[in-house]
């Protein structure tokens, strides 16, 4: 068997989240059971076996590469341990995830926990891992995982929980006595042994005699041995699992001496279900269909072992159903109707769908319709009758339009074929003759023509005579030979209307050509006249007379053979204001133009009056300036003549002389004007801004005014209307007096006021609260002399001043009394 030794400081906390942490151990080379045991392991260290047990999960798990999954795990096999160990009833607990190494998925487990029933003891997570190649994204019941371990602390754990954790004896050694156990390392690739109980057990050494004794008295040689042989193993079938039996016996120098009955040696194996082997029960009554299988095992050396024959799955049952598919319906053309066909089916556990009977037809019926306006129409031209053809479909119950059968003729829909004049006409014009062209055609049941037969001759319509017409054909102009010839094309009429037959071809009549240079003396072109050479030439245009009306056929044309010689003259160009006036320059040039002239019409002038050599200096007189308001400047201006033939004659008047310096102007006073748009007020006071503008005087003596911005303020004077008002509060005042009367007054906010008077009289005044009234009075006292009471009410006159400003504000003083009032 194989070991390998890695260094145990942390390692296996990178188990799951590196593709590469399982395989970072380092392989040590084969050893033996008893060198493992001895091996001196350095500090931090410890030894962890290849294959020391083979689990699979107990459930279906799915493979995460994102996180770690948490794994439910059962043993396949007896641990590949060098003492065996009793693993009944012994889970393991883990976790596993997924990773992927250059493109290859790979699983990783590591084990953390054994448990039994509510018992369990934790393992070391980097002590207990695997890793393995998978091609999908779970870990099935039947995925075996071989665990590399520690194969003491694995021991101790299993002890723990078979509460049978051995006690260390002081080892024996006897000379003559030896193990009797063999040492079997072959492990399959599930990590199981060949025979995982009775190799994994070893009997003990017989002790060695430290002192000779008789040979009569030495004990007997003890062997005990655990085997497979002879013991069926337990089927449970509700559980799903099978259990294998083993049984203990104990020698005495090789005789069986006591064998214990056959019990669960901790080694299951799951009941495995094929459907496939078995057909599926069908009750047809019922409408129910139920899946069967076959019972088997598989034992740890493959080894296959069935249980039970096809027996119907209780759990499972699948409806069975009325269905249309693979059932084509039956289609009666005759009764245009069509009947739907059916079979019993249903789905089995793998998707599939199975028939359970054949195809009979159903309650379902569906009428035809007929369709024509998919198909063209029948057309028989011998018989000059066209058919409408038409499908026959149905609709299901699904709404689907089904199509049953192709076009058929409808006897019923029968159109005559007609002869139409829808053509155009062919012409023969060597006898002059326009055909007439028809087609055939045919009106359907929707009221459309429909065209059976493309133009071709009529045969019942006889050809068209026709005739040349010149009008509206150009002539056909020969300028080489001097001839016109006439064109004309071929009409003809057809139910009153002329049309064309033909375009415009030549006829037999010609005409002459004839150049024409003037009408009435007037050229009918304009002359070519070319300066540089000093030559004119005449141009002419092609003329023909028809029924004694000229013609026009070519555009105007020189007549080279006929040049005529070109002169200047002035007659026309003499008047000095048409000059060529140079200011500039001071000087003035003379005009002529030039002539050609035509024999019996005199002269033709071919150019307008221009510049010759004649000169003629300026003569200067001051006319007026030129003002520049901006630059506050001015310029002198002139009037510009000249002398001809001893006479003046003006060509400018007030020009500008290129070089006239400009002239200041002067500056004269400030001048401001109030701007009344703008008034405002301070107050009462109205203040009104001004528009100041300055007044210079011109070079010439005029006046020139330039705005300035703003000027003085003006004060314009108080502008506020003011009043005196008066408010008279009645009865804001009452003095009460009492002569042998005793008076209750009360006052407008309802309080009450009493006065008393004696025989000698008494007063009191009551202000601020108008609407004094006597309330009662009480009296008069018998022993005063002329009693008497009085309420005299005063009135108080208040004064205010009132101040209206221009903008509408207007003021208040406050009120101030002036005066009372009875």
């Amino acid at each position: 068997m194989r070991y390998t030794r890695i260094v145990s400081c942390g390692l296996m906390a990178l188990v799951l989240a590196s593709s590469t942490a399982l395989t970072q151990a380092q392989t040590v080379p084969v050893v033996s059971p008893s060198s493992v045991q001895t091996s001196g392991a350095a500090a931090g260290e410890v030894l962890i076996k290849e294959n020391l047990f083979t689990v699979s999960p107990a459930l279906e798990t799915e493979l995460s590469a994102d996180s770690a999954v948490p794994v439910q795990l059962q043993f396949n096999a007896q641990p590949n341990t060098t003492e065996a160990v009793d693993i009944s009833g012994i889970t393991a607990e883990g976790f596993t995830r997924k990773v992927s190494v250059n493109g290859e998925e790979i699983a990783q487990v590591v084990v953390t926990r054994l448990k039994k029933d509510a018992d369990f003891v934790d393992l070391e997570a980097d002590k207990f891992t695997s890793q393995f190649g998978v091609e999908s994204n779970r870990l099935l019941p039947t995925t075996a995982i071989s665990v590399n371990g520690d194969e003491a602390e694995f021991v101790q754990a299993v002890a723990r929980l078979s509460g049978t954790e051995e006690t260390a004896e002081p080892e024996e050694e006897l000379e003559d006595k030896e193990n009797t156990v063999e040492d079997d390392t072959s492990v399959d690739e599930g990590g199981g042994s060949e025979n995982p109980i009775a190799e994994g057990y070893q009997t003990p050494e017989r002790l060695e005699r430290q002192e000779e004794e008789p040979e009569e008295e030495r004990d007997p040689n003890m062997t005990i041995n655990v085997s497979t042989d002879g013991c069926e193993p337990q089927i449970d079938l509700g559980s799903g699992i099978v259990r294998q039996t083993a049984k203990t016996e104990t020698l005495e120098d090789g005789i069986v001496t006591e064998t214990d009955a056959c019990s669960p040696n901790g080694i299951v194996w799951n009941i495995q279900r094929n459907y496939e082997a078995c057909e599926d029960l069908v009750d047809e009554a019922a409408l129910l269909a139920r899946p069967q299988y076959t019972s088997f095992y598989n034992d740890d050396r493959g080894a296959r072992f069935d249980l039970a024959a096809c027996q119907p799955d209780q759990s499972i049952s699948f409806a069975i159903s009325e269905s249309r598919d693979e059932c084509k319906p039956n289609v009666d053309i005759e009764g245009e109707q069509v009947t739907l066909l059916t079979r019993l089916t249903y789905r089995d556990r793998t998707g599939k769908d199975v028939a359970v009977s054949e195809c009979a037809p159903s309650k379902t019926v569906f009428e035809m319709e007929r369709e024509y306006g998919s198909c063209s129409d029948a057309v028989d031209l011998e018989a000059g009758i066209a058919n409408a053809q038409y499908t026959l479909s149905y609709t299901d119950e699904k709404a689907s339009r089904q199509k049953v059968s192709e076009c058929m003729p409808d006897e019923e829909q029968a159109f005559k074929i007609e002869e139409k004049q829808n053509c155009t006409f062919d012409f023969d014009l060597e006898n002059g003759e326009a055909i007439v062209n028809t087609s055939l055609i045919y009106t359907n049941g929707d009221k459309v023509e429909v065209s059976v037969h493309e133009c071709a001759p009529s045969e019942t319509i006889e050809p068209i005579q026709m005739t040349a017409e010149p009008n509206g054909c150009s002539m056909r102009h020969d300028f080489g030979t001097g001839v016109s010839t006439e064109m004309a094309m071929w009409t003809y009429e057809y139910e009153g209307q002329l049309f064309q037959a033909s375009p415009c071809i030549t006829t037999e009549t010609t005409y002459t050509h004839n150049r024409v240079f003037d009408k009435n003396g007037i050229d009918v072109c304009t002359p070519i006249v070319d300066m540089a050479s000093g030559k004119a030439v005449r141009q002419y245009r092609t003329e023909i007379i028809v029924t004694g009306t000229s013609e026009v056929i070519a555009g105007c044309q020189p007549d080279e053979a006929n040049m005529l010689g070109i002169f200047s003259t002035v007659n026309g160009c003499d008047d000095p204001a048409s000059f060529d006036h140079d200011l500039a320059a001071g000087l003035s040039y003379g005009l002529e133009r030039y002539y050609y002239d035509v024999p019996g019409r005199g002269r033709t002038y071919v150019t307008a009056c221009q510049r010759n050599d004649q000169k003629f200096t300026h003569s200067v007189a001051p006319n007026g300036w030129k003002y520049n308001d901006a630059k506050l400047r001015a310029q002198q201006l002139v009037d510009v003549s000249i002398k001809v033939n001893a006479k003046a004659f003006k060509i400018a008047t007030s020009y500008l002389q290129p070089g006239t310096s400009e002239i200041a102007y002067t500056f004269v006073r400030n001048q401001d004007s109030p701007d009344y748009s703008r008034k405002y007020y301070n107050g009462c006071t109205e203040m009104v801004p001004t528009k100041r503008t300055k007044i210079y005087t011109r070079p010439d003596g005029s006046s020139y005014a330039k705005a300035s911005g703003d000027g003085t303020t003006l004060n314009n004077g108080d502008k506020c209307q003011r009043s005196t008002e008066t408010r008279k509060l009645n009865g804001y005042r009452v003095n009460v007096s009492a002569k042998g009367y005793t008076l209750v007054v009360r006052d407008g906010s309802g309080n009450y006021t009493t006065v008393s008077g004696n025989c000698g009289g008494s007063s009191k005044t009551l202000t601020g609260n108008p609407g004094y009234s006597l309330v009662r009075a009480n009296g008069p006292v018998s022993t005063c002399r002329y009693p008497e009471y009085k309420l005299t009410h005063y009135n108080r006159i208040d004064e205010r001043s009132k101040v209206v400003y221009p903008t509408g504000k207007v003021t208040y003083s406050s009120w101030k009394t002036v005066r009372w009032e009875t």
